[in-house]
C-alpha cells in the first residue's frame, strides 16, 4: 500500500532523515519511535506532503506521492494527519469540527457519523461545546475524531495521546486500536511512550540520528534489543559493559563478551549466593527500594566496581542489605548474541 524508498530530508545543510525504507500494508499499525530530534515528526510531514524530500520516492497503491513542489495543499483523500498543534476551529462546536469534512453526507447520516465519533472519543456530552472552552486533552481527542471522520485508508498520528490523562488514555488507546482494526485502516504513529504501542503495533520502527536503526515487532525488539539505543526506548534497564563483566563470577564462555542489556525483571537479587554454575553473579548492596504499585524497584550497587543495578521484586529490601545480583548464563549468552556487531 504505502512504499517509501531511500527517503532523505535536510533542513539546509543539516540532515534530518537519511535513506529511509518503509512499507506499510492495509490495516497495519506502525509505531515510529526515537528520541526527540530523531526525525519522527518530519517523516510524517514528508508522507503527508507538507515538506519535500531531498531524495527518494514514496507511493500509495503504486501512485507517486508528491510534495509541495507539485501540490498546492498537502494531503490526499485517502489519508489524514493529526499533528501536535491539532488544527481545530476554536470558535465552533465540537460537532462542527468533527463534521467539517462531512458535508457530502445526508443530514441524517452526518448526524449519525458525528455521534459515532463522539462516542469513540468519549465526548458525547460535549457535542455543542465550543472548542476554545475545552482542555488541551479534550481538544486532542476532538482532533483525533476529526482525522477519522472521512474514514481514511492511512492515518498519520503525531503523539496523539500526549495531553490526555492516564485513565482515559488507556481506554482511548484500546478503542482507537479496535476501530483501526475493524475498518482496516493503516496507521503510522510517532510516539515516545511504549504504552502507546506495546501489544498493538505490528511493527516498531526505531529512528536514531535520522536513520532506521531497527525495524521489527515490538515484542522481538523488547526481548532481544539489538542495541542500547533501541533498548532505552522501552524504559529503564541494566546496561552491563564487557569490561564490567570481569567482576562477575562464571562469565559466559560460549559467546564473546558483549554489552549485556537486562530488564529489571530479568535480573534477580538474593541475600545468599545462588547455587549452581549456570548463573553469573555479583556481590551488591541495596541503596533504595521504591514502591511501584504491584512491585518494588530495588536499586543496588556493586561492592566491586560500584556499578548500579535495578531489580523488580514483590517485597522491599532494607537499605544497606548485602547480597547478590544474578542472571542465568543461558539468558546472558542469548542477549549478548542479539547485539549488533556481535
Amino acid at each position: 500500500m504505502l512504499h517509501i524508498k531511500n527517503l532523505s530530508f535536510s533542513y539546509g545543510t543539516i540532515p534530518v532523515l537519511q535513506h529511509i525504507d518503509l512499507s506499510v500494508k492495509a490495516g497495519e499499525f506502525v509505531a515510529l519511535t526515537g528520541l526527540s530530534g530523531s526525525g519522527k515528526s518530519t517523516l510524517l510531514k514528508l508522507i503527508y506532503g507538507s515538506v519535500a524530500p531531498k531524495e527518494g520516492q514514496m507511493s500509495w497503491k503504486n501512485q507517486a506521492l508528491l510534495g509541495p513542489d507539485y501540490n498546492l495543499l498537502p494531503g490526499a483523500d485517502f489519508m489524514r494527519y493529526l499533528a501536535q498543534d491539532f488544527d481545530l476551529m476554536p470558535h465552533t462546536t465540537v460537532s462542527e469540527n468533527i463534521s467539517q469534512h462531512l458535508s457530502v453526507f445526508e443530514p441524517e447520516k452526518l448526524a449519525e457519523r458525528t455521534e459515532e465519533l463522539l462516542a469513540l472519543i468519549n465526548m458525547p456530552s460535549f457535542a455543542h461545546t465550543k472548542v476554545r472552552q475545552l482542555s488541551g486533552g479534550q481538544q486532542q481527542r476532538v482532533a483525533l475524531a476529526k482525522a477519522l471522520a472521512k474514514s481514511p485508508e492511512l492515518l498519520l498520528l503525531d503523539e496523539p495521546f500526549s495531553h490526555i490523562d492516564i485513565p482515559l488514555k488507556q481506554q482511548l488507546r484500546e478503542q482507537l486500536y479496535d476501530y483501526l482494526q475493524k475498518h482496516n485502516i493503516a496507521c503510522i504513529m510517532a510516539t515516545h511512550d511504549p504504552e502507546d504501542f506495546m501489544g498493538h503495533a505490528h511493527t516498531m520502527v526505531c529512528l536514531e540520528q535520522g536513520m532506521v536503526s531497527a525495524m521489527a515487532p515490538p515484542q522481538k525488539l523488547y526481548e532481544l534489543p539489538p542495541s542500547k539505543a533501541v533498548a532505552q526506548l522501552f524504559g529503564r534497564l541494566n546496561i552491563i559493559e564487557p569490561e564490567q563483566l570481569k567482576h562477575w563470577n562464571n562469565k559466559p564462555q560460549k559467546t564473546p563478551l558483549n554489552t549485556l542489556l537486562l530488564w529489571p525483571h530479568e535480573l534477580r537479587f538474593s541475600k545468599k549466593m545462588p547455587i549452581g554454575t549456570l548463573k553469573i553473579q555479583l556481590s551488591v548492596k541495596v541503596t533504595a527500594a521504591v514502591f511501584k504499585g504491584d512491585r518494588y524497584l530495588i536499586s543496588l550497587v556493586g561492592i566491586i566496581g560500584n556499578k548500579k543495578f535495578f531489580v523488580h521484586q514483590k517485597k522491599a529490601e532494607k537499605i544497606g542489605t548485602q547480597g547478590y545480583v544474578w542472571v542465568s548464563l543461558k539468558l546472558c549468552e542469548k542477549k549478548m548474541a542479539a547485539i549488533k556487531g556481535s
